[in-house]
């Protein structure tokens, strides 16, 4: 039965970082390009469970984040998503324990904030940048995609 009425699929990613200030990557098997760790929530999954989940399962490890998210997006490209942004700084023995899964994840890597345009596509560099800004400012954004001017 269609309602007329968004279902957007949700996800939630880590904005990660180390001591430095370095940004954490992952490889997906299953994706041509680099992305941030996390993924797509269950039925009645909460965001931020959803987040934790998919970095114990993938990374082996259990970070502490935030309550909230730092961004939220919607994406509509492509279908109707809804995006969640936790950012965090993981402590020295996190960031050395990591193993990745060899399933889902064929590796990672540090990056520098100003460098996330070389491994990210485009918006999810701009969301994990705004993410960090938004998280050193104790707030949450909201994001739109832009509408071109009529």
């Amino acid at each position: 039965m269609t309602t007329g009425i968004a279902a957007p699929q949700t996800a939630a990613h880590a904005v990660l970082t180390d001591h430095r200030g370095l940004v954490l990557l992952v490889n997906p098997a299953y994706k041509n390009r680099w992305h941030l760790p996390g993924g797509y929530l269950r039925p009645g999954e909460l965001p931020s469970a959803a987040v934790t989940r998919e970095i114990t399962e993938e990374l082996a490890i259990t970070p502490a984040l935030p309550p909230a998210p730092a961004v939220i997006a919607w994406a509509p490209h492509g279908g109707d998503r809804l995006l969640l942004y936790y950012a965090a700084e993981l402590n020295t023995e996190q960031a050395r324990s990591m193993q990745i899964d060899g399933h889902e994840l064929v590796g990672f890597r540090w990056c520098a904030p100003t460098a996330l345009d070389e491994w990210l596509h485009p918006a999810i560099a701009d969301r994990a940048r705004l993410a960090l800004e938004a998280s050193r400012r104790g707030q949450t954004l909201f994001l739109e995609p832009h509408r071109p001017s009529q």
